[in-house]
């Protein structure tokens, strides 16, 4: 674990003194003595004049946008204290309360509503039209209207719903409502002695006599919402076209989150908007101001012919520079590290092709990068052919090795089976032991067979080892059927189930093996479980170091065989899948051992042994070394 820490300190440090690219160098040297005075320069001349602009005309704008708030408020104000003063003129108030007592018939109620109405309203140019109602009888209304007599049907399609809400709510106050581009004020009316709810007053402002006295502006729209942004009243018509609503959202966005006499400002491509919100009694006034940038900064536009007509003679000299530094540094050292790159990822032999280099010291190190790549490749070939061989050879040599023991022992329980039973029982051990000896010849040299093959050597095993122990024997099975045509090398469980049956059912009266194939996550498990007197921890670290193949960890005597057909197993299993896959036994508890093969489930035993050859061809046509077949 130091030595880890220790390397990677080392480098971090040769990271950290890795020496600055030319290319690097030569671009700070155009920065530091070219663009940097040049850009102190426009800086200089541009930022201060700029800014002073661009404050002046939004502070201007500012001023406006407040203008225009006060000036719609005023007007907003009158209209709702005239509609207050029907309250407190009583003639309305005075009419219902003798239509109540039966003092006054429905038509005399009608030409005493409508008087009021036309007095107040219909006379005053700043109303469109006057609508009242009794709040018990909502659907029979007395009005008056400038326009023709089917512009009543607005009010039924646009405005009775939300005046009946207001109707319905519990208030005196004036209610300032934006509706498909008209202004309602709408109000309840009460009694001014027992503050008894008696009908509901709605009015139409003008919004010509609204926007009457505010003098045209050329350079920007102007609008305003009230208490809400969900409907909008604008002076200019422009402020409806395409262009302006991605500027009018940002604003209309904006509106909720504003404080009280506050001001945002907010860009859109070539449209700049302000809002300004400001609380009233009875409403919430929001106005806002859209302009076009190239508009109202005019101004900037002779600054920006002077810093063009100055960049006219500084840019042709500097992209020349920037084209010499391109075509005969980076390029070429681009082209160098790209095939430098392709070897690093494993393209081993890979070649600068293509146009020549633009000077002499690129040819020269494009030519001398060529020869070098070819000897590379030609090594790296030699090197590897001769490794997959010698591995090759090891793997057929690990699955060559045959037990004798066992087959000798097999053989004389044959015998004495013969000996003592019919031929039945003989022809059946005699089948099993085919299997077997089939199975561990391997005639068709394959290094990896189904699960279904490597399950029926562990049966015939199974087999012949219970006739030897009989019912001290008991033997459980839980394979999953879905993996039975999974490549597996060939002869892994047949040595784990003899260490088994060795170190566990031999040194007890009975017991038990368990054999278990299983899919858990991306890997295969083959687990052997058996039954006896367990093991001790100086016993696992004795068969880790057996795994491992260190020096001394395999002894003479009783059970030697089978710590040679272990370590085959794991050996063979780490050559074929790598190093994280393999064998590994230890004790469940103090009567269960558990021996468990790793390998994982998505492998590919001719595209491992393909992978770099694969990737590694011979463009120039070298010589290729054959090696003959161990």
């Amino acid at each position: 674990m130091i030595n880890n820490y220790m390397d990677n300190d080392s480098r971090q440090n040769q990271s950290m003194k890795k020496p600055v690219t030319l290319k690097r160098r030569l671009l700070s040297l155009i920065v530091l003595c070219w663009i940097v005075p040049v850009i102190i320069i426009f800086l200089f001349i541009s930022l201060s004049y700029r800014r002073s602009i661009i404050n002046k005309t939004e502070m201007l704008m500012e001023e406006g946008l407040k203008n225009f708030t006060t000036f719609h408020a005023q007007k907003l104000d009158e209209a709702i204290t005239i509609s207050k003063k029907t309250s407190y003129e009583l003639v309305i108030e005075k009419a219902w309360r003798k239509l109540t007592k039966n003092e006054m018939n429905d038509a005399e109620f009608y030409k005493e509503v409508i008087g009021n109405l036309k007095s107040k309203y219909y006379n005053d140019k700043r109303f469109v039209m006057s609508i009242f109602y009794l709040a018990d009888k909502p659907d029979r209304l007395y009005y008056t209207s400038r326009k023709p007599a089917s512009y009543i049907d607005t009010y039924y399609e646009s405005v009775k719903e939300e005046a009946l809400n207001i109707t319905n709510q519990d208030t005196t106050d004036a209610h300032v409502k934006i509706i498909n581009d008209k202004i309602y004020i709408i109000r309840n009316l009460y009694t001014t002695t027992n503050y008894t709810k008696f009908g509901t007053l709605i009015v139409e402002l003008n919004k010509n006599e609204l926007f009457d006295g505010l003098s045209e502006r050329n350079d920007y729209e102007l609008g305003f919402f009230i208490d809400d942004n969900k409907s909008t009243i604008v002076y200019d018509d422009d402020l409806n076209l395409d262009s302006r609503k991605p500027i009018l959202n940002k604003l209309k966005t904006n509106f909720p989150h504003l404080k009280n006499r506050n001001i945002v400002i907010k860009n859109a491509g070539t449209y700049v908007g302000l809002l300004y919100k400001q609380k009233f009694d009875d409403y919430t006034l929001g106005a806002f101001l859209v302009a076009n940038k190239n508009v109202i900064y005019s101004e900037l536009r002779d600054l920006t012919s002077i810093l063009v007509f100055m960049l006219l003679f500084i840019v042709p000299v500097f992209v020349y520079m920037m084209y010499f530094i391109t075509k005969h540094i980076t390029l070429p050292m681009g082209r160098m590290m790209k095939a430098s790159k392709a070897i690093e990822q494993g393209r081993i032999g890979s070649q600068i092709n293509g146009d020549p280099m633009p000077n002499a010291e690129f040819t020269y190190l494009m030519e001398s990068f060529n020869n070098m790549s070819s000897e590379v490749k030609y090594l790296f070939d030699y090197a590897y052919n001769e490794k997959l061989a010698r591995k090759e050879a090891k793997i057929i040599a690990l699955q060559s090795q045959i037990n004798p023991h066992f087959l000798n022992n097999t053989l004389e329980m044959m015998n004495w089976q013969a000996r003592m039973v019919g031929d039945v029982a003989v022809s059946k051990m005699i089948e099993a032991l085919g299997t077997l000896l089939d199975y561990s010849m391997d005639r068709s040299n394959k290094k990896l067979i189904n699960l279904s093959e490597e399950l029926r050597c562990a049966d015939a095993y199974f087999y012949i080892i219970s006739m030897r122990f009989g019912q001290r024997l008991r033997v459980e099975k839980e394979v999953d059927q879905d993996l039975l045509q999974f490549q597996v090398p060939q002869l892994i469980l047949q040595p784990l189930l003899e260490n088994a049956v060795v170190h566990g059912i031999e040194e007890v009266k009975s017991g038990t093996i368990t054999l278990k194939v299983f899919k858990e996550n991306a890997n295969v498990i083959l687990q052997v479980m058996n039954t006896g007197k367990g093991m001790t921890l100086e016993e696992e670290n004795r068969i880790k170091n057996i795994l491992e193949g260190i020096a001394g960890s395999i002894t003479n005597g009783r059970g030697k065989h089978i710590s040679l057909g272990i370590r085959n197993v794991n050996e063979r299993i780490k050559l074929i899948y790598g190093e994280e896959y393999g064998l590994t036994i230890h004790a469940v508890d103090s009567v269960n051992t558990v021996s468990t093969i790793t390998i994982p489930y998505d492998f590919n035993l001719e595209s491992t042994k393909n992978k770099m050859s694969d990737n590694h061809t011979d463009e120039e046509g070298h010589r290729n070394l054959k090696i003959s077949s161990l």
